[in-house]
């Protein structure tokens, strides 16, 4: 979570919104990055979709089974159906959408009970971390025009 927290505060000097992703296999990084949507005008550039996308180039598979992603701000709904398809074990998070919502006003959130019903595989855990993430959130708010 500290190497996503790091590229989220570089990602944030650069413009772009705080949340960095850390995709980690086996206690070994395979990936970490940060929010890309203002710096690739791609509104799909979340941290979480450009580790995913890294990951599977790096590993040469669509498969991410045994693979942890930890992100700075609990996945939306689009980033934790891409966990899903690339079979990623779990996802741990630091500041909860309800967080970045209260910021942004524009989140979708989506109740994890829910995912659970519909079989969704991945664990999803958190908040970890979460005052340094809500920080990073806060420092990014006061700074933003809004």
């Amino acid at each position: 979570m500290r190497a996503a927290i790091a590229t989220a505060r570089r990602g944030m000097l650069a413009g772009e919104p705080p949340v960095g992703a850390c995709l980690v296999r086996d206690g070994e990084v395979v990936a970490t990055v940060g929010n890309g949507v203002i710096g690739e005008l791609d509104v799909t550039a979340h941290a979480e979709m450009r580790a995913i996308r890294e990951a599977c180039q790096r590993l040469r598979s669509l498969s991410l089974d045994g693979c942890v992603l930890y992100a700075t701000v609990e996945p939306c709904p689009m980033c934790l159906s891409a966990c899903h398809y690339a079979r990623i074990d779990e996802v741990v998070y630091g500041a909860s959408l309800a967080d970045m919502q209260a910021i942004t006003r524009s989140e979708l959130v989506v109740r994890h009970a829910t995912l659970a019903e519909g079989g969704f595989d991945v664990a999803i855990s958190g908040p970890v971390l979460a005052d340094e993430c809500r920080e990073l959130l806060r420092d990014w708010s006061r700074g933003a025009a809004r």
